[in-house]
C-alpha cells in the first residue's frame, strides 16, 4: 500500500487554509498547515512533505521569494511547488517556473483541477 502523501498548504488566509485542508483530506492527503512562510519554511525543513501548495501573497515573505529560498536549500530543493494564488493574471503570463514552481493555479479554479493538478505533480 502506497504511503499517504504530505502536502504543506501555505496561506495567511484562516478560510482558505480551513476549505484546502477539508478538500485535500477528502483526497487522502495528509495536510499540515502555515499562516506565513517563515512558519512554512520551517516545516518544509523539519518534516519534508511530499509536496508544497503556496501562496504568493504572504506577509513578512512572499511566496516567489519563499520559493527561492526552498529551491536554494538542500534540504527542501527537490519538493514541488505549485503556486495557489488569488492573483488572477493568466497561467501563461506568470514565469513560474523560473522560480522553482512546477504550476501555477488560480483559487478561482474549481476544486477538482487543483486535485487533477497535485495528482500529476506526484505521480510523476
Amino acid at each position: 500500500m502506497a504511503h499517504q502523501k504530505t502536502i504543506l498548504f501555505i496561506d495567511d488566509n484562516p478560510v482558505d487554509r480551513t476549505l484546502i485542508k477539508r478538500l485535500l483530506s477528502k483526497y487522502d492527503f495528509d495536510v499540515i498547515l502555515a499562516e506565513n512562510g517563515l512558519e512554512g519554511l520551517e516545516i518544509a525543513k523539519e518534516k519534508k512533505p511530499d509536496l508544497i501548495l503556496l501562496d504568493i501573497l504572504l506577509p513578512h515573505i512572499s511566496g516567489i521569494e519563499l520559493c527561492k529560498k526552498l529551491k536554494g536549500s538542500p534540504v527542501t530543493h527537490d519538493i514541488p511547488v505549485i503556486f495557489y494564488t488569488s492573483i488572477d493574471t493568466p497561467k501563461h503570463l506568470i514565469d513560474y517556473a523560473s522560480y522553482g514552481a512546477v504550476d501555477y493555479i488560480q483559487k478561482t479554479m474549481p476544486p477538482g483541477q487543483l486535485i487533477v493538478a497535485i495528482r500529476e505533480v506526484l505521480h510523476k
